[in-house]
């Protein structure tokens, strides 16, 4: 250590300058690749959504939840717990969820989600009403006085 401070302060300063040099040099590489400085978080929310039967409140599990954009395109399709429940992350902005369950009514929600904040939902299904029954109806029409001169002349 000695011989170091006993050097010109030429060589010194030399040295020092060197040093700093490609100590900045090397914080500028790892400050523009990234790998210093930590991605900034995305700004998500979260959504946690149940999904009930109208008649009973109880939970509906086998739904299916469409997430979409305004624009009407798709962010992701979810099947809810057995539960009922749904939590997913997304980015902030608006959405429109579209739930389906066999036997019952698909229902639609708009929904925003904001970063930093849980948006609730409860989306209450309510059953499809059974198909319309066909019923055949057998019309007997009488003949009009036409027909009938016609038979008479005819014999039909």
């Amino acid at each position: 250590m000695a011989s170091v401070l006993r050097q010109p302060l030429s060589t010194v300063q030399t040295v020092v300058g060197i040093v700093a040099g490609l100590l900045t040099i090397g914080g500028g590489f790892l400050s523009f690749s990234g790998f210093a400085a930590p991605a900034a978080p995305p700004q998500q929310g979260e959504i946690v959504a149940v999904v009930q039967d109208v008649r009973t409140s109880k939970p509906l599990s086998h739904a299916t939840v469409e997430i979409f954009t305004p624009q009407d395109a798709i962010v992701t399709t979810l099947n809810v717990e057995p539960d009922g429940h749904l939590a997913r992350r997304l980015k902030e902005g608006r959405y429109r969820l579209r739930v389906t369950r066999p036997g019952f009514l698909t229902e639609v929600r708009h929904i925003e989600v904001h970063a930093g904040q849980r948006s609730d939902l409860r989306i209450a299904m309510g059953p499809r009403p059974p198909a319309p029954r066909v019923v055949k109806a057998v019309v007997v029409e009488e003949p009009g006085p036409v027909q009938k001169f016609f038979r008479e002349v005819f014999g039909q």
